[in-house]
């Protein structure tokens, strides 16, 4: 099994929703539609995504609206916190039963670092990161993603 983890965006539907459908921001939506890509090629990934109020939720998961983040946190503040929501034990959990895809912001990757670099988890991002980190742009990491799961499952870009 496959995992793709992305993070919460700051934009929001205003009614309790899937998670998949509540963050409205372009990356949850760019990471949800290659999951859906992979899907329709048989390619079995289960999606998550980390919520700053809620730690590591499941796509269809229902979630109330909230205005949280960690970003303007310290590193010392999100890992607090991570293991705080018991983010920590569930990505650990996720990581020793799937391979997973990391493709969150900085801040994000700072709450399951620790994790991230012991289980070797993919890691796709501009800023430098341990476990089998895989540089992308900001505005790419959708793209990467998709040719990196194409790839893994044996299905050409074409």
């Amino acid at each position: 099994m496959i995992s793709v983890v992305t993070n919460c965006t700051a934009e929001k539907l205003p009614t309790p929703s899937l998670a998949r459908e509540l963050y409205r921001g372009p990356s949850v939506r760019r990471i949800a539609k290659v999951v859906d890509e992979a899907r329709a090629t048989g390619i079995p990934v289960a999606f998550y995504i980390i919520s700053a109020r809620y730690g590591l939720v499941e796509e269809h998961q229902v979630l109330e609206p909230y205005d949280e983040t960690l970003s303007g946190r310290s590193d010392a503040e999100i890992k607090k916190w991570a293991r705080e929501v018991g983010l920590l034990d569930a990505f650990k959990r996720l990581a020793e039963t799937s391979t997973v895809f990391l493709v969150v912001s900085r801040p994000y990757f700072k709450a399951v670092e620790e994790v991230a670099c012991e289980y070797d988890v993919y890691v796709l991002s501009p800023y430098r990161a341990c476990g089998r980190w895989v540089k992308t742009g900001n505005f790419n990491k959708h793209i990467v993603l998709r040719n990196l799961l194409l790839s893994l499952s044996g299905i050409s870009k074409g």
